[in-house]
């Protein structure tokens, strides 16, 4: 197309309207892009819904652009070399580049062990940045930059709220479309648990497949015992909509080895090291649904993250002295999660309430003081036993400072804090960490609440609204109590899976860490004190500390991850 040349992978939604816009018959879609940049230019990236990456070139304007969708489904990252940008949706092919440095980032392995990730678009390869979901690159001879072309709330104008009798109309709207399009994938699965967010995308890809003729979703569910268990929600759900479901015991799913030994085989595969170490029980499960001839499997993921308010909320009601509005609050915290009335309102008046303020407000009173005191809590904050190269451990302490959060974000502290959710690197590493998992798999994993419509619905659906009924996830909760009835959904509390985790951990630690006490990856590059760091783990082992057997963990995966990835 007179010197513009597009990549693109993933799927895009609106092809056919945007050939209509220009007038043109439908075309495949890297010649549609290219046909619609010449139309539009650079703004064509605004008029994109999908879920995809996008690399185009421009010849006669010397520019190449890279593309990452809204809700970064599709990786996409970087490196500068020869005088050239490159660009791929893998980091492994971007390191196999000549001219590319195979040099790990050792301020960023260092961070990951005192669990902070303060820079989004660093990876764990020195030379290979990342662009971030939402985020556009733009290289020319004379510069490469990253910027965000895509924000459901921008900080720099006041948010416009929806009118509260109008979510429920755009939020049904927006999460039909959202579900639907999953399946043109193919066959769907559903990892179906027994939580409001898994149950309403199940019911909704239920109905969506018997309106196009599509067969039914297979239900794949894990069984958990104890006080995490949801084997009557999950197989009521199934039951009442028909579906065939794959029900496992979590032991029959994860490997009889262990599943950290298992997730350690694991990490070695991945581009960075691995964070959800139930991965090898669910890709079990996942391996049953694509035996069965699953193509997709859709999840509820994202469904806390935009289905509930954040609580930093109290921080902004102190502010404006909404008690009552807190007293609401509190009481519906206690009811949608396991608290207890005290400490909701502790979370909600003094953790994230007061705190917060009192942060703000000594940063006004005294900002240099307050700074210096943020700063020495942060560098407090690194392990002991982390950076046995003191050259490291003065980097850690000056990206400490670096990336100090603002005690007084604009918009409020609400609004910061759910922007963590689009901005907060854990996340983008969680997406692209899912992405290769499905690409292993053979298997797409599809998240209907993270899509862009969804989000935009409920980034501008004021708090408390999302509590109406005295319970969180309000716009859902109720349809689906009157949908599933005698299943308690109207009263369902939010199940966490910290005990059972932390049995896990408690049972596998210890033989696992005798087989990989030397950590020698992590000694050889200085990101650990091998002494410290070995006697740290030994102690917790003997005393069986919760947060001492985690740090073992993160250990292990990390120094096989890289001995992995030399």
């Amino acid at each position: 197309m007179r010197g513009t040349t597009v990549v693109f992978d993933g799927d895009l939604y609106n092809g056919l309207e945007i050939a209509q816009q220009l007038s043109i018959n439908p075309q495949p879609t890297a010649t549609l892009i290219a046909l619609a940049y010449e139309r539009w230019g650079v703004d064509v990236v605004h008029r994109l819904r999908g879920l995809y990456a996008l690399v185009l070139h421009d010849t006669g304007r010397q520019t190449t652009l890279g593309v990452r969708d809204p809700l970064g489904a599709f990786p996409l990252f970087y490196a500068e070399a020869n005088g050239s940008v490159l660009l791929s949706a893998s980091i492994d092919a971007l390191r196999n580049e000549p001219g590319v440095s195979r040099a790990f980032n050792r301020a960023a392995l260092a961070d990951h062990l005192s669990h902070r990730w303060p820079d989004q678009q660093e990876t764990f390869f020195e030379s290979i940045r990342r662009v971030p979901p939402g985020y556009m690159l733009t290289a020319t001879p004379s510069s490469t930059r990253v910027a965000r072309y895509w924000d459901p709330v921008p900080l720099d104008r006041p948010i416009e709220w929806l009118p509260d009798e109008e979510v429920q109309p755009r939020f049904d709207a927006a999460f039909e479309k959202a579900v639907c399009r999953t399946l043109d994938a193919g066959p769907t699965g559903i990892f179906l648990s027994g939580g409001l967010d898994s149950i309403s995308v199940a019911a909704m890809a239920t109905d969506g497949a018997r309106r196009t003729n599509r067969p039914s979703p297979l239900a794949l569910s894990l069984g958990f015992s104890g006080d995490v268990g949801e084997e009557k929600e999950q197989k009521g759900v199934a039951a009442k909509l028909g579906l065939q479901q794959e029900f496992v015991d979590f032991y029959d799913a994860a490997p009889a080895h262990g599943l950290l030994a298992a997730a350690l085989e694991c990490t070695v595969q991945q581009p960075s090291p691995l964070l959800n170490t139930w991965m090898p029980a669910y890709s079990s499960l996942a391996r049953r649904g694509v035996v069965r001839g699953v193509r997709a499997i859709l999840s509820g993921a994202g469904g806390d993250e935009w289905l509930s308010a954040s609580p930093f909320i109290g921080a902004d009601m102190l502010r404006s002295g909404n008690a009552v509005g807190l007293a609401r609050l509190i009481g519906a915290w206690r009811r949608s999660y396991n608290l207890t009335l005290g400490y909701s309102a502790q979370i909600l008046l003094w953790s994230f309430g007061a705190r917060p303020l009192a942060s703000a407000a000594m940063n006004a009173i005294a900002p240099g003081a307050w700074r210096v005191s943020r700063v020495n809590r942060g560098i407090a904050g690194t392990r002991p036993w982390v950076a046995g190269d003191a050259a490291l451990r003065r980097e850690l302490d000056e990206r400490v400072a670096q990336y100090l959060p603002n005690p007084n974000p604009p918009g409020g502290f609400y609004l910061h804090d759910v922007r963590a959710s689009l901005e907060h690197p854990l996340t983008v590493l969680e997406l692209e960490e899912i992405f290769e998992h499905g690409r292993r798999l053979d298997v797409r994993f599809l998240h209907p609440y993270w899509d862009a419509d969804v989000v935009d619905t409920m980034y501008r659906t004021r708090p408390l609204h999302l509590f109406t009924g005295g319970r969180a996830k309000s716009v859902v909760r109720r349809t689906m109590a009157n949908r599933f009835p005698g299943l308690g959904l109207e009263h369902q509390k939010k199940r966490s899976g910290t005990g059972f985790y932390a049995r896990v951990l408690d049972r596998e630690i210890p033989a696992l860490w005798a087989r990989h006490r030397a950590i020698p990856a992590l000694k050889d590059l200085g990101i650990v004190d091998g002494t410290k760091a070995i006697a740290m783990a030994d102690r917790s082992v003997e005393s069986k500390t919760g947060t001492g057997l985690v740090s073992i963990w993160d250990l292990m995966n990390l120094d096989v991850w890289v001995q992995a990835h030399h």
